[in-house]
């Protein structure tokens, strides 16, 4: 049987191998930061208080770790391997009101419906987008979803997501940039190559994984 002591040392000891602090942890996983602070573990007459079966769900399933992982059945004895934790911010093809991902860090983004694990580091920061409709056929399929490096060098033909100043958000591959122009191949063959001024652009990155 479990003690109330335990449940809440298994949500600091999930906290700590994802390098995050407690609240980082309830945070990262939708919830109010003060969920798991020390002075919510026990009532003002001393009575203990026990995070409920929602927010632990929610932990789980943010930070990818099974049942057993968490009450250190079989967990790991050290951190869990080099990886990030990524969110999916949106779709392609569907817009992304009001967010620039080339600026904002992961903290400051608005909150994800998910995280997906990466096992990569070597690209900070990291955002995902999941593919909508035929258009990017056969590159890319309706509910592919693609892990985006905002902050990587961009180079003629590379496959990238082009944020436009109209809202629309479209996956194409660089074909030339100039100061004034840039220039892309359409990821279905059967559309056009398109031409966008510069300013029309709010931003551009490049693709570096799809999950297919």
């Amino acid at each position: 049987m479990l003690g109330h002591d335990e449940v809440w040392d298994a949500i600091d000891a999930l906290a700590a191998r994802n390098r995050l602090s407690a609240s980082g942890l309830a945070r990262r996983s939708g919830l109010d930061p003060t969920t798991f602070n020390k002075s919510k573990r026990y009532a003002p007459d001393g009575r203990p208080r026990w995070p409920s079966t929602e927010s632990i769900a929610k932990i789980l399933r943010a930070t990818n770790t099974g049942v057993d992982e968490f009450f250190g059945r079989g967990a790991p004895s050290g951190p869990k391997p080099d990886g990030l934790a990524v969110p999916l911010l949106g779709q392609a093809h569907a817009g992304l009101e009001g967010l620039d991902i080339s600026r904002q860090p992961v903290q400051q983004l608005p909150m994800p419906a998910r995280i997906i694990n990466f096992p990569d580091k070597r690209y900070e920061s990291l955002y995902a987008l999941t593919v909508v409709g035929d258009s990017m056929q056969p590159l890319y399929r309706d509910g592919d979803v693609l892990f985006v490096a905002p902050h990587a060098p961009v180079r003629e033909g590379d496959r990238v997501v082009v944020k436009l100043r109209d809202k629309d958000v479209v996956v194409k591959i660089l074909k030339w940039r100039t100061p004034d122009e840039l220039a892309f191949h359409a990821a279905n063959p059967d559309h056009s190559d398109v031409t966008f001024d510069a300013e029309s652009v709010e931003w551009i990155a490049r693709v570096i994984y799809a999950s297919q």
